[in-house]
């Protein structure tokens, strides 16, 4: 996770984004779910790319998965 400032630098709802992409979601039913517009998720994903220090939603999926001991 280099340059990233890990998870505990994100928002509730960039957490609850993240959460659900590891659970494989598409923006699209990430958008359904929380009530937001898919370009509002996008927004959320590029902060959370930024934030996590990755550039795929892999490696979104990764780092929740890594802080519960999946990874």
């Amino acid at each position: 996770m280099a340059g990233g400032e890990g998870l505990d630098s994100l928002s509730g709802r960039e957490r609850e984004v993240a959460d659900l992409v590891a659970a494989g979601h598409t923006n699209k039913e990430i958008a359904g779910e929380l009530f937001l517009s898919e370009k509002t998720v996008e927004s959320h994903m590029s902060r959370l790319f930024g934030k996590l220090g990755v550039r795929s939603r892999a490696g979104v999926a990764e780092a929740v998965g890594r802080e519960r001991g999946d990874v």
